[in-house]
């Protein structure tokens, strides 16, 4: 399965696929370039109750009216009435306030002290992982996002900053690879955890127009396509919005209504004439010469592969491959390899598909249209041939 975005996406929509992109853009810049390392301080902690110790002072010490006097506790991040301990959910929420605001030293302290309430927390090592990301404390950063890993694997919020931290505050060869892994296993998770987040965001502020547009495209990209029309016609009829009609127009086009998919793509571009450039246009005919021609040129390996498979082209992805899948496969690809059903006979063979629309909205000319052509072709065979995606996209497919 090839998913290749067409267009310039909203950068609070798809951050996990941009980091993904920088890291392999980097990658390819770093080959021939030395790696940096970061040196850390290591993080001192008590735990109440328990022995603790002081540290012996070196013999060379300086004189104790030189050296740096210990700072005083810091204030409560969070007051609560009769001085009881503060909730978890508060602590939290206190954090993300000052971490939106610019306040990380503040948010550094509130995520410290929902550590110590909840050190299963994820979301409280995530959030100390971040305030130190933007203090500038690397090191400790990538121990605080390691912890929150260690209780769940694949967060894809946690995953998405621990490969942000690798690609722009490290930045080797290897920090740009482990970023791609992270990218990687957040995908799955991404769309739920994306529409979870809006809905939720929705709770706090229904006129939230960021968080509606997130929660439409979201179940587009689950494929709940009427509860997506759904929302998104609400927010384009209130407010134009560039976004909510290029989706209301993808929305028109899978149900077959090409006249109404064309005026929502219309609406996009004048919109935000940026975002929504005018793309490659191939109606069925054209396209298939372009397909034949570039079958014509590939390498003898990659015909010899075809040959072994059924191959088709089709306008648009069918629902049932989409959710074949858990979470189900974007609406958006631009091919798809089908092995045969487990019940099928021993000599049925597989499907290799290629999507005409999709493959013509991911191009602006028809040089970039048969390059999106032959890559999609070689793509899907690989898979025939028992590579999957990351070696795939090892090979540049």
């Amino acid at each position: 399965m090839l998913d290749k975005p067409a267009m310039t996406e909203m950068g609070s929509c798809h951050r996990v696929l941009l980091f993904a992109a920088t890291a392999v853009a980097l990658v390819a810049c770093q080959k021939q370039t030395g790696a940096t390392a970061a040196a850390a301080p290591v993080q001192k902690a008590s735990v109440a109750g328990g022995p603790s110790a002081s540290i012996a002072k070196p013999l060379d010490a300086p004189p104790a009216d030189t050296r740096p006097q210990p700072h005083p506790p810091a204030a409560p991040c969070v007051v609560t009435a009769g001085g009881r301990d503060p909730a978890l959910p508060d602590l939290l929420e206190q954090a993300a306030r000052d971490f939106e605001k610019g306040r990380y030293e503040d948010a550094l302290e509130c995520a410290r002290e929902a550590t110590r309430t909840d050190g299963s927390s994820v979301a409280a090592h995530h959030f100390r992982g971040a305030a130190l990301a933007e203090l500038g404390h690397v090191e400790e950063a990538r121990t605080a996002f390691a912890r929150a890993l260690a209780i769940d694997p694949d967060d894809p919020e946690v995953l998405r900053s621990s490969a942000d931290l690798h690609v722009r505050r490290l930045g080797s060869r290897d920090d740009l690879e482990l970023a791609l892994q992270y990218v990687r296993r957040a995908l799955p998770r991404a769309q739920k955890s994306r529409l979870a987040a809006a809905t939720k965001a929705l709770e706090y502020e229904p006129k939230d127009r960021e968080a509606r547009r997130e929660k439409g495209v979201a179940l587009f990209e689950l494929c709940r396509f009427d509860q997506a029309k759904s929302e998104l016609s609400r927010l384009a009829n209130e407010v134009p919005d560039a976004w909510a009609e290029h989706y209301l127009g993808l929305i028109a086009e899978r149900a077959g209504d090409d006249v109404a998919a064309a005026a929502h793509f219309a609406r996009a571009r004048n919109l935000d004439p940026d975002a929504f450039k005018p793309t490659a246009q191939a109606p069925r005919s054209v396209f298939q010469k372009i397909v034949q021609e570039e079958l014509e040129k590939l390498p003898p390996a990659i015909k010899a592969g075809l040959a072994r498979a059924r191959f088709e082209v089709k306008d648009l992805p069918e629902v049932s491959d989409l959710v074949a899948t858990d979470p189900p496969l974007s609406p958006g690809i631009l091919g798809l390899f089908r092995p045969p059903p487990e019940s099928a006979a021993t000599d049925a063979r597989p499907t290799i598909l290629l999507y005409r629309r999709n493959l013509s909205r991911a191009a602006h000319n028809d040089d970039e249209l048969r390059r999106e052509v032959r890559d999609t072709l070689m793509h899907e065979v690989g898979h025939l041939n028992g590579e999957d995606d990351e070696q795939l996209r090892d090979r540049g497919l």
